[in-house]
């Protein structure tokens, strides 16, 4: 089709490709409706650029069970046909994406990469999608992505993908229709009424192409019934090649139609001939998906059934010699060849889940569960734990204990103590992820019972270990350092490194959040990770990562936290591992709290809470950031967050939960004068924390206690931060946090000590936004009888809609004149850090998520010109 009004997109595709010529990778996403002509402007630019670079295309498909990496493997074979025989192992993504790479960084030729149809991208396509454009400014490679944008709904993980791109590196091209003007110059060359053909079609032009290529007499009233037209007026045998092609969603190959009746191939040609069919390399398809679609939904339940067994049976040798699983399963599905579908279902689910594709696994443990009709109860319960376990790994905990329950039920008919002794462990992890402490208590005090009088065995050491993690969980560290030794040396007589893995990571934890034995424990954490690395124990490695960061947290070593979460995220996030990866970045958000960045701290915590499903161990954590936030802003809409955030927390019975909202709460309290916990609340928790051997969770516990309730509460030991009890020792406390980086317990220490040290704690406070806070402290200072007081946000403030301070003014039209922030720490004469501060609390305030953004917006509310 001639390309009408896409001028302006060539032209930004040829500036993208020349600046790819000289060095610089980028990434183009062009989206549009289906028909909008993506796949037309991307072959016109090809066609322009095939001289002066490689041009390698792949493409995604509309198959049930999308091939994992298609359009990868697609373009590996034109770069190279050996490329990955005897190179990496298959199963390990990781190496796949690094040889790819590779072999992109050595072209002698700039590259045109592109990939066609990205909204049926599997997620390991998708994860090669964020690690190429992650990486791309380091390749000559032009990298274009098409998608249907009308298809990508608001919980599709395309927008997750395209949500983590860096905006540097990539641009966007959005096809538009074509305008009235052109639709109507179209129609009236070819004697149709423009104004009909305009309305109909939306200036969309494969509507506009097809109403105009005389398939029905006069101007259809939709574009399926012209396509359906056209399929009637066809011969006979035009319209059996129409139908077998419509129920096969990826290009089908042309030898095979020798298979269902040799004289196709003149119809073949017929249909090439009306430019209906499109071919290529051997390979036939619909020249738009519209067609096939449209064709196909005209079928007969019983036709469509029909063609499928059709396919099956003439080609189910050809592609189980070539391993298309994924397309054997499509036609199974759709001829309700149940046998098939179970047989091969749980095969392409385990080739899933190797290389890290664990929502797609999970589909097809389901699909083998909803197409079994068989009485093997055997075979019912691997099925159920497979999907169970898939949909522990990618957060669907509620599904999880449906099918270990199921599956546990049927142990006990068979009454096998090992397999319903390692349901019930399993059962007790599910329900911790569930944030019920007692469930999942009781569930792994049942295992060990059923298990005890068992010979050792890999289910009597899991249920060991997943005790330990319990006690761990529940900082009862010795009871953890009990049960993980136990587990240990089981692992080692059993020789099984996945349960060693396990149980070393639990002792390891409890041990690094110990000051006493912080060494050992991160030791004995990096043992867990190195043998899980080697073994690829997705889950054992998101685990290690995910408490490596924490606990780091936890212990103030915030460059070591970011460190471990940035690798754990990045791993997790390729894999599908949700259950982990939404907790690191749970504990990302609170690690921004803690140094100062509440605006990341913030949007990280309220996109994690806008997740209806998301974990309630995870939400307790992610409530408490962003509620906290919000009422030292001195924002209303508070109580209702932390009290449910409370009612949670309960209900895990764990300090890591209970510690941070409790604290909050008495924060709370201490802000506005007013009491929201219970007495017995608090004594809950005194007794948990007697419990507890974490220096740092009493610590903050007790130094909130007393601000709020002027309650003491004795301590073995404080945390040099929270140990402000006289002006001295606030003090040290305050220099501390700021050598730590933590600006907000740096004021409060401060706030303990002379009018200048209170001064400055009003100036970081006011620096941060914490206005509620500001205001409580001047108050307090107030009832002490200071009576020169800081006036807080000044008139020149005031007189913005968004409050800025005078200095965060000079620094915003500095930004506005293009200065980075070596040059505006230089021009106002501060440091660097102190103009990133400046520039966090502008994005902040502004609700800007870049620079440019800021002073657009600024420019806009006319705080400057």
């Amino acid at each position: 089709m001639e390309l009408i009004e896409r001028d302006g997109f060539l032209a930004t595709l040829q500036a993208k490709f020349e600046n790819v010529a000289e060095g610089e990778g980028h990434t183009i996403l062009v989206s549009g409706e289906a028909g909008i002509g993506k796949t037309s402007l991307i072959r016109a630019f090809c066609k322009k650029r095939k001289n002066d670079c490689n041009i390698y295309l792949g493409t995604c498909d509309a198959l049930f069970t999308p091939r994992p990496l298609a359009p990868l493997y697609d373009i590996a074979l034109q770069i190279r046909d050996d490329l990955w025989q005897n190179s990496v192992d298959m199963a390990d993504r990781a190496g796949l994406f690094t040889r790819f790479f590779h072999e992109l960084s050595i072209q002698k030729k700039p590259s045109l990469i592109v990939f066609e149809d990205i909204h049926w991208a599997d997620e390991a396509t998708l994860d090669f999608i964020k690690f190429l454009a992650r990486r791309i400014i380091q390749l000559q490679c032009l990298f274009i992505l098409t998608y249907r944008d009308d298809e990508i709904h608001s919980h599709h993980p395309l927008r997750n993908v395209l949500g983590q791109l860096n905006p540097d590196t990539f641009t966007r091209l959005q096809l538009v229709p074509l305008s009235r003007h052109a639709v109507e110059k179209m129609a009236d060359e070819r004697g149709y009424k423009g104004e009909d053909v305009f309305g109909i079609s939306g200036g969309n032009p494969f509507y506009v192409s097809e109403i105009l290529s005389s398939y029905s007499v006069g101007v259809p009233d939709n574009i399926k019934d012209s396509i359906i037209s056209a399929y009637n007026r066809q011969e006979e045998r035009t319209k059996q090649v129409w139908e077998l092609l419509s129920v096969i969603p990826v290009s089908f190959e042309v030898k095979y139609l020798e298979k269902f009746e040799p004289l196709y191939a003149a119809a073949l040609e017929r249909c090439l001939e009306s430019k209906i069919l499109f071919l290529q390399d051997g390979f036939i398809s619909f020249k738009h998906e519209l067609f096939r679609r449209t064709i196909e939904e005209n079928l007969s339940p019983l036709k469509r059934l029909s063609l499928n067994k059709r396919i099956l049976d003439l080609l189910l040798e050809s592609f189980e010699r070539n391993q298309a699983v994924e397309r054997i399963i499509h036609h199974a599905k759709n001829a309700n060849e149940y046998e098939l579908v179970v047989k091969y279902a749980p095969l392409a689910a385990r080739k899933a889940a190797s290389v890290g594709a664990h929502i797609e696994a999970g589909r097809l443990y389901l699909s083998a569960i909803e197409y079994y009709q068989g009485n093997d109860k055997d075979m019912l319960i691997q099925f159920y734990e497979s999907y169970a376990y898939e949909c522990y790994l990618t957060s669907q905990i509620k599904e999880a204990i449906i099918y270990t329950g199921k599956a546990l039920n049927l142990w006990k008919k068979k009454n096998d103590t090992e397999k319903i002794g390692n349901s019930m462990r399993f059962m007790s992890r599910l329900w911790w992820f569930e944030g019920n402490r007692k469930q999942a208590e009781s569930f792994g005090v049942q295992a060990i019972e059923v298990l005890e009088s068992n010979p050792p065995s890999r289910a009597k050491a899991m249920a060991y270990s997943n005790m330990s993690q319990l006690k761990m969980l529940s900082a009862e560290a010795d009871e953890c350092i009990f049960w993980g030794e136990k587990a240990i040396a089981m692992a080692k007589e059993l020789d099984d490194e996945e349960i060693l893995s396990h149980a070393l990571n639990n002792v390891g934890a409890i041990q690094m959040s110990i000051p006493a034995s912080k060494l050992k424990g991160i030791e004995l954490l990096q043992q867990s990770l190195a043998i899980a690395l080697k073994n690829s124990y997705h889950e054992h490695i998101a685990r290690a990562y995910a408490n490596l960061g924490s606990i780091a947290i936890n212990i103030k070593d915030y460059s070591f936290a970011s460190n471990s979460l940035v690798k754990g995220m990045e791993y997790c996030e390729e894999r599908d591992l949700d259950s982990w990866s939404s907790f690191m970045h749970y504990q990302r958000a609170r690690l921004n709290l803690e140094t100062g960045n509440w605006k990341e701290a913030y949007n990280c915590a309220e996109i994690l809470i806008r997740n209806e499903s998301l974990l309630p161990v995870i939400r307790i954590g992610a409530i408490a950031v962003m509620a906290t936030i919000k009422f030292r802003r001195g924002d209303s809409d508070v109580l209702p967050l932390l009290m449910e955030a409370k009612t949670m927390a309960f209900e895990t019975m764990e300090l890591q939960r209970i510690i941070p909202t409790i604290s909050a709460l008495l924060e709370y309290e201490w802000i506005t004068g007013n009491t929201y916990v219970e007495s017995k609340e608090l004594d809950q928790t005194i007794v948990l924390i007697g419990k507890s051997k974490n220096i740092i969770a009493k610590s903050v516990f007790a130094f909130w206690l007393r601000l709020a309730r002027k309650q003491d509460m004795s301590l073995k030991a404080d945390f040099e931060g929270y140990a402000i009890s006289n002006a001295s020792r606030a003090l040290k406390a305050a220099a501390f946090w700021k050598k730590t980086g933590c600006p907000y317990e740096e004021a409060l220490a401060l706030f303990e000590g002379n009018l200048d040290d209170k001064k400055k704690a009003l100036n970081i406070i006011q620096g941060l936004g914490a206005q509620a806070t500001f205001e409580k402290l001047k108050m307090e200072m107030r009832r002490s009888g200071i009576k020169n007081i800081p006036r807080g946000i000044r008139k020149t403030t005031q007189s913005n809609p968004a409050q800025l301070t005078d200095r965060e003014l000079d620094v915003l039209n500095l930004l506005n004149e293009g200065l980075q922030n070596k040059e505006i720490a230089a021009r106002l004469f501060i440091s660097a850090k102190t103009v990133d501060h400046h520039i966090s609390n502008i994005l902040f305030k502004l609700e800007a998520k870049s620079r440019t953004k800021a002073v657009q917006e600024a420019i806009r509310l006319e705080i400057i010109k």
